[in-house]
């Protein structure tokens, strides 16, 4: 039977907090999806569903997203703790 599940966008959780935080970065270095995962060695869906608070990135990964970026982990997760979605 296939699966028909979608993938339900998380309202809050320090997940979506983290994704949000990357993608501010990411998106103020100007780079795209396709680069950060060319960089950081991974697909770029698992950077879409990252940035969509949808997985927990392993930490190793968040080290590689974060370099990929030229942005420091901790700039990242000081970030995420500001975040409204952060609990």
């Amino acid at each position: 039977m296939p699966d028909n599940s979608k993938h339900i966008h998380p309202l809050t959780g320090v997940e979506k907090a983290f994704g949000q935080a990357f993608r501010h970065f990411r998106i103020m270095q100007k780079i795209s999806q396709e680069d950060v995962s060319a960089e950081a060695k991974c697909d770029r869906t698992t950077v879409s569903l990252i940035e969509r608070g949808l997985v927990s990135p392993k930490l190793e990964t968040i080290v590689r997203l974060c370099k990929a970026i030229a942005v420091r982990p901790s700039e990242v997760l000081r970030r995420m703790e500001q975040s409204r979605f952060y609990r």
